[in-house]
């Protein structure tokens, strides 16, 4: 029981969600404002202030009207919180009966809920015993809604209706059922200038860098711009590595529109979380893309290599940063501080000679030698049915011997299966027929299920191999069609590195030994096994 009070300073609490706004007029903030104040008037009490939570969910009590009420309230700026019915106050029957049963009266702040008969002076009272259950039902209530608009918004992505408030930095919506996102020609400018830095090897912080000091506006800045509106949001008006990383990542660029990537904990908990890739609505061709599948394409073999590309104190970016590996330990290389320039083993810069030595290599050295390698595999790519040749030579771990063997092999399991498959056809028959008795027949079924099972497997096996190798030729074309690219290069780039190379490994420094040559294997992309451990080199 709240101690008696004779002076009331009335807080009034308006809440309206977006699920609400569809039962019209009778949820409406200035109904709920209408029939509050008449109330209050009437009883003769003082309004001290209105707090309006305008399109936000009751499940959660994070919300700023709400918490600027009950910081009043606490403070003891207003000793009545009255709103319209409980399910204003909160759809959470758990926080709401926290408030109503410990904290108002803590602070002795009496609650009324108007149309609901709740009011916590009059305890006993029959609405007051019915309150729990109210909560509960607002919950349920609150709930089942969630669930029918989650079941609404997947239904409208998976038929390639975009539902995001704003379409993605390069686009605009346009005006058609399904709000397709049309080109936006300045910001998809800035668009594919951002992924052709990227794919030339610079890192997002690096792009960001160059786009704040061209003044290039940010994705918001430009939206709100656009639209004639200040921007509401508190922030460095800063272009950033993590909107640039969004960007690069967005399939829409290509013209997919990849939707449901995140969802909420809960309808509770409205934290944003990722979802599985395979739980994404996602439409290709859906619209005009910005940028070439190429591009995008050499974008994520870059996003996988092991370079993440670390630039000096001077600020600069070597061409081979990232991807050379110590022999002896397996660590990264890193670039000199001291030696006029070059690369030493990290380890060894990390922990000492007692680990692992120097490794060093000159970088002049070491580029010249990498250089004149791809200029080599350049002239060899002139003939393009030789260099088809030795690059697959290079890349199958097998002999083409194996491949005719698979080949023949594939024509005689095909036509075994087929005509097990008739004779196996032909027992069923015979026995419905009653011309061979029931346990031959199943004799003679499992005998052929048993052969029909190994040869099954025996032909899927091959069958891979056979893709494979078809795999193996189109990564060969490629590789061929990028060495063609860098037909006459005079000089090792980044771009060139991060093009060809895959890593590259260095050999213990020849001190004592000049006369004995360095030992730098380079293993390229396309044609060599890729790293698994893009950090470290597994050493056998």
């Amino acid at each position: 029981m709240l101690a008696k009070q004779t002076d009331y300073i009335v807080g009034i609490y308006l809440r309206l969600s977006k699920d609400d706004e569809r039962a019209g007029e009778s949820l409406s903030i200035e109904n709920q404002r209408r029939i509050l104040t008449n109330y209050v008037r009437e009883q003769g009490w003082t309004i001290y202030d209105e707090y309006v939570d305008d399109g936000i969910s009751g499940t959660s009590f994070n919300r700023p009207g709400v918490q600027r009420m009950l910081d009043d309230a606490k403070n003891g700026k207003i000793n009545l919180i009255i709103c319209k019915d409980l399910s204003r106050f909160g759809r959470n029957y758990i926080q709401v009966g926290q408030y109503t049963d410990y904290i108002f009266p803590m602070y002795n702040i009496r609650f009324i809920a108007l149309n609901d008969g709740i009011d916590t002076l009059n305890s006993d009272s029959a609405d007051m015993d019915m309150m729990p259950i109210r909560n509960v039902f607002n919950e349920w209530h609150a709930a089942n809604t969630s669930k029918k608009v989650r079941a609404v918004i997947a239904a409208n992505a998976k038929a390639g209706k975009m539902m995001t408030p704003y379409c993605p930095y390069g686009y605009v919506k346009s005006d058609d059922e399904m709000r397709t996102p049309v080109i936006d020609p300045y910001a998809a400018g800035i668009v594919r200038r951002i992924f052709e830095m990227y794919a030339s090897g610079m890192k997002p912080l690096q792009i960001a860098t160059v786009l704040n000091e061209e003044g290039v506006l940010t994705p918001f800045d430009y939206y709100y711009k656009r639209i004639g509106k200040p921007n509401p949001y508190n922030h460095s008006h800063l272009w950033s590595g993590r909107n640039l990383e969004n960007i690069l990542k967005n399939p829409i660029y290509i013209g997919t529109l990849a939707q449901l990537r995140t969802t909420t904990v809960s309808y509770k908990n409205h934290q944003r979380i990722n979802r599985d890739e395979s739980e994404w609505a996602v439409i290709e061709n859906n619209h005009e893309p910005i940028i070439s599948k190429e591009l995008w394409d050499k974008v994520r073999e870059i996003e996988k290599s092991v370079s993440r590309g670390k630039r000096d104190k001077k600020g600069e970016l070597s061409p081979l940063s990232g991807l050379l590996f110590c022999d002896g330990c397996g660590w990264k290389m890193r670039k000199a501080s001291t030696g006029g320039g070059g690369y030493i083993c990290g380890y060894h810069n990390r922990f000492g000679k007692n680990y692992c030595s120097t490794h060093y290599i000159n970088r002049e050295l070491i580029e010249g030698i990498i250089l004149a390698d791809i200029q080599e595999m350049c002239e060899l790519a002139k003939d393009e049915k030789a260099a088809t040749a030795e690059f697959l030579r290079r890349k199958r771990a097998f002999i083409d011997v194996q491949s005719i063997s698979d080949t023949k092999r594939m024509k005689t399991v095909g036509s075994r299966l087929a005509e097990l498959d008739k004779l196996i056809q032909s027992v069923y028959e015979d026995k419905v027929a009653g011309r061979i008795e029931p346990d031959m027949a199943f004799d003679m079924l499992d005998k052929y299920q048993a052969e029909k099972k190994a040869l099954k497997e025996e032909y899927d096996e091959m069958n891979a191999r056979s893709e494979a190798e078809m795999q193996d030729e189109e990564d060969v074309a490629e590789f061929i069609s990028r060495l063609k690219r860098y037909a006459g290069a005079t000089e090792l780039t980044r771009e060139m590195c991060l093009d060809l190379i895959e890593y590259a490994t260095v050999d213990e420094n020849n001190k004592g030994h000049k006369d004995r040559p360095r030992v730098i294997h380079v293993y390229y992309k396309l044609i060599d096994k890729p790293l698994t451990n893009k950090n470290r080199l597994a050493l056998t």
